[in-house]
C-alpha cells in the first residue's frame, strides 16, 4: 500500500473476542480452565475497545485496549486488537509491536502474522511481509485475507503469475472476496487479457469494491502505466478506471447477461458465474439451459464431440 487511503483495501480478519484462560493441573485430573482474577474486567475493556474502534474513535480504543493489557498482560486478543487500532490510526510501528506481542503469546496465531505482514508492507519491508503472509497461510490454509495480501505484494513486485495464483485461491475460498477479484483484474492487465480484466473488475464492482484505487495507488495514472509497461489499455478498460465516471450499478438482468457471457467465454466457472448473476448455482444452470448453454460447454460444442 502506498498511502493511508489504501488501508481499508486490506482486510484484517476482524477483531479477536475469544476468552483467554490459564490452566491448573491437579494430579489424576484433566487440566481445568480457570479464569484469570482480572479477566472479567479486562474482557470488558477489550469489548469496549472494539466498540470504540468500530466507531472510528481510535485514541479511545487504544487507551481501552491498553487498560485491558494492564489488567491481564498476556491477554493476546487485546494485543491483537491494539494492533488493529494502531493500523487504523496510521501508527504502523506501534501496530507492528502489538502484533509481535500477540505472536509471542500465541505462536500459531495466523491472523496476527497476516496483520504483522501488513505492517511490514506499510513500512516498505516487503521481504518480511512476504514471510509473514506465507507463515499465516502455512498456519491456516483457509485464510483468504493472507492469500489476497500476499498476492497484492507479488503484484507490487511484478511477480504476476504468483499473484494470480494467490488471488485465484482466495476467490476459490471465498466467492465474495471482492478485493481478490479487483487485484486479479489489475494482474491480468500485464498479460493483456482484456476479457478477464473486465470480468474480474465487474465482479469486484458488484461486490462493492472500487477498483480505481487498486490501479492508481500502484501506477499513478493510465499514462504512467503505459510508459512503465509498454501496454496500451483499450478504451473500454480505460473507461472502467475513469475517475470522473460514477461506478456502474447492476440490475438483475444485466448481471445475468454478464454472467452468461463470462461463462460462455470460459472466464468464470458455473459457481462464480452464479455469484456474478446473484443467484444459486442451480438457478443459474437452469438459466443457462434457456440460453442454450450447458455446464459442460455450449450445446453445439457437446454435439461436435458426439454426445
Amino acid at each position: 500500500m502506498k498511502n493511508n487511503r489504501d488501508l481499508d483495501l486490506y482486510s484484517h480478519c476482524g477483531f479477536a473476542r475469544d476468552y483467554q484462560y490459564r490452566y491448573s493441573i491437579t494430579v489424576g485430573e484433566f487440566p481445568k480452565p480457570i479464569a484469570h482474577p482480572n479477566f472479567a474486567e479486562a474482557e470488558t475493556h477489550n469489548t469496549r475497545g472494539i466498540g470504540y474502534c468500530e466507531k472510528g474513535a481510535y485514541d479511545k480504543a487504544i487507551a481501552t485496549f491498553e487498560k485491558a493489557i494492564d489488567l491481564k498482560s498476556d491477554y493476546v486478543n487485546a494485543h491483537y486488537n491494539l494492533g488493529l487500532a494502531y493500523v487504523k490510526k496510521g501508527e504502523v510501528n506501534k501496530a507492528w509491536r502489538a502484533y509481535y506481542g500477540a505472536i509471542q503469546m500465541k505462536r500459531n496465531y495466523a491472523e496476527a502474522y497476516n496483520n504483522r505482514g501488513i505492517a511490514h508492507q506499510l513500512k516498505g519491508e516487503t521481504i518480511y511481509a512476504l514471510q509473514d503472509y506465507t507463515m499465516a497461510i502455512g498456519l491456516n490454509q483457509t485464510l483468504t485475507e493472507a492469500y489476497t495480501n500476499r498476492g497484492s505484494l507479488y503484484l507490487d513486485r511484478l511477480d504476476i503469475q504468483h499473484a494470480l495464483d494467490d488471488f485465484h485461491i482466495a476467490i476459490k475460498l471465498d466467492s465474495d472476496a471482492g478485493l481478490a477479484y479487483g487485484h486479479c483484474g489489475v494482474a491480468w492487465l500485464h498479460y493483456e487479457h482484456w476479457p478477464k480484466v473486465k470480468a474480474d473488475w465487474t465482479v469486484a464492482l458488484i461486490l462493492g469494491v472500487d477498483i480505481r484505487p487498486l490501479f492508481y495507488s500502484r501506477y499513478g495514472s493510465i499514462a504512467a502505466f503505459t510508459q512503465k509497461t509498454g501496454i496500451q489499455l483499450p478504451a473500454d478498460v480505460s473507461d472502467m478506471l475513469c475517475p470522473d465516471k460514477p461506478m456502474p450499478e447492476f440490475e438483475a438482468g444485466a448481471r445475468l447477461k454478464l454472467a452468461l457471457k463470462a461463462y460462455k467465454n470460459r472466464e468464470l466457472s458455473t459457481g462464480l458465474s452464479a455469484r456474478l448473476a446473484g443467484m444459486s448455482r442451480e438457478a443459474f444452470i437452469y438459466a443457462m439451459g434457456k440460453h442454450r448453454l450447458s455446464p459442460f460447454g455450449t450445446v453445439e460444442e457437446i454435439r461436435e464431440l458426439g454426445f
